[in-house]
């Protein structure tokens, strides 16, 4: 039985459904036994199809990362992250040499964005992070960024020579959620700050339910609507995930 439960979730934020734009954030899991992996990715705004490669880029980081907890490797080993992003960066190399049109356009259109990721095994667990986003160890929550002129670094600079470095902490944790920035919306609502922030998404709720995450995004998402009879007039509450947002999560159990 696998001891390590995940869950992850991608949700449109409100701002980018009223413009009838792709949401550009991405999550993608790697599970075996014993082992886990989640990615979350945010795709820039400025990117005419950033979702293209934070999608790809999240399927893509999980599964160089989980190939090396299957071989042997540990959450806590700063090289296995090195060599996972090595490989992604030389997939999506692949991709653009097969592209048509210039590098550089299709670098900026499509393959600018983010990392959060977090392994987990029976033994050691780790955050590895390129850019903003944020992330709870247990009830701890940190943040990523904002960086100078909204700019984060993207792995896709490792393309042209501007690679930068990675965020890195080994944890002791029990669960680990990470997030995209439009996670930051979701500080400003205290009803969810007051259930305990990003580190709530660990609860059974989510990890035991495969859609719980997603609709509960969805909700925060979604403007608010009632009817003030007294005053007679509709009152509308604005959604508190304005922007998009991807959660992952990694949570332990005791093995029955």
């Amino acid at each position: 039985m696998n001891t390590i439960k995940t869950a992850a979730a991608t949700v449109t934020g409100a701002r980018h459904a009223r413009a009838a734009r792709n949401g550009q954030d991405a999550a993608a899991t790697w599970r075996e036994l014993g082992a886990a992996v989640v990615v979350v990715c945010d795709g820039c705004s400025a990117g005419a199809s950033s979702e293209v490669g934070a999608r790809l880029g999240a399927a893509l980081f999980a599964g160089a990362v989980g190939a090396r907890l299957r071989a042997g490797g540990s959450p806590d080993d700063p090289t296995l992250w090195h060599a996972a992003r090595t490989e992604v960066v030389r997939s999506l190399a692949d991709l653009l040499e097969r592209m048509p049109g210039d590098r550089s356009d299709a670098i900026r259109e499509h393959f600018l964005f983010t990392i959060v990721a977090a392994a987990m095994t029976r033994d050691a667990s780790a955050v590895w992070a390129l850019g903003d986003g944020a992330y709870a160890l247990d009830g701890a929550t940190r943040e990523l960024g904002p960086f100078p002129d909204n700019q984060p670094p993207y792995l896709a600079y490792d393309l042209t020579g501007d690679a930068a470095d990675a965020h890195f902490e080994v944890a002791t944790a029990r669960s680990i959620v990470v997030a995209t920035d439009g996670a930051s919306d979701l500080a400003t609502d205290l009803a969810f700050v007051s259930r305990g922030g990003l580190a709530q998404f660990a609860a059974r709720t989510f990890v035991d339910h495969p859609d719980a995450l997603r609709r509960h995004l969805a909700v925060l998402a979604r403007a608010g609507e009632r009817i003030d009879w007294d005053e007679r007039r509709v009152v509308r509450t604005p959604a508190v995930l304005q922007d998009d947002c991807a959660i992952g999560v990694l949570a332990r159990e005791d093995a029955s």
